[in-house]
């Protein structure tokens, strides 16, 4: 629909929830892995909602570490983001990627002060993309897209699942049902299969809790 504007305001998983439930927006969007490592988003929805919204998958998609062309420092998991002479930037606290990498260093036997750059946050996936290309950084977390646009090298983490979340007296809007309409629409489809690292299988449809494993 041409007469409709989307606004799309950059605050993190946790900020999408909080947005929510504070009505300052349509639709939340989330990707944070629950304790139990398997599952996303309910969880973080039941602590922050009073009460459980409504979930549409965006996508799934891949989760990384991306390093410079050729892998310059030789990094090879992310317990090699505290090796010598290693300088990362992060994305913020309370976005899904951050709480990702965190999981993953808790996994290694290094710790978040052994990593140089731990604290230097950026706003975008992009942004994490274009410090390593520029030489800022040698590794940074972020999606398998941003290093198939800027040639970056990646380490795959994970496939995590991309949630839509909306209040229920919000779902059946017009402009709501014609952004979830979207996600069915064969042009769309056929764009976004041309993007490495997303995977659309459940795309457009609602997700209910454990009936999904990633």
């Amino acid at each position: 629909d041409q007469n409709s504007v989307i606004f799309f305001a950059n605050i993190g998983s946790m900020g999408g929830l909080r947005a929510l439930r504070q009505r300052s927006c349509h639709i939340g969007v989330c990707h944070l892995l629950q304790d139990d490592k398997e599952e996303y988003n309910f969880r973080f929805a039941e602590q922050e909602m009073t009460q459980a919204p409504v979930f549409i998958n965006f996508s799934k998609r891949e989760q990384g570490i991306l390093i410079g062309p050729g892998n310059p420092k030789n990094i090879c998991s992310v317990a090699d983001l505290a090796g010598d002479g290693v300088k990362i930037v992060n994305r913020p606290l309370n976005t899904g990627t951050r709480l990702l990498l965190d999981y993953e260093i808790s996994r290694t036997d290094i710790s978040a002060d052994n990593i140089d750059g731990y604290e230097v946050e950026v706003g975008r996936h992009l942004e994490a993309g274009l410090a390593v290309l520029g030489g800022k950084a040698d590794a940074a977390p972020a999606i398998r897209p941003v290093a198939e646009l800027l040639g970056l090298d990646f380490i795959p983490l994970r496939w995590e699942r991309f949630d839509l979340l909306i209040n229920r007296d919000r779902f059946f809007d017009p402009p709501v049902q014609r952004f979830i309409n979207l996600l069915h629409d064969p042009t769309f489809k056929r764009i976004a299969k041309e993007f490495v690292g997303y995977d659309l299988s459940v795309s457009g449809k609602m997700i209910y809790p454990d009936n999904l494993k990633l």
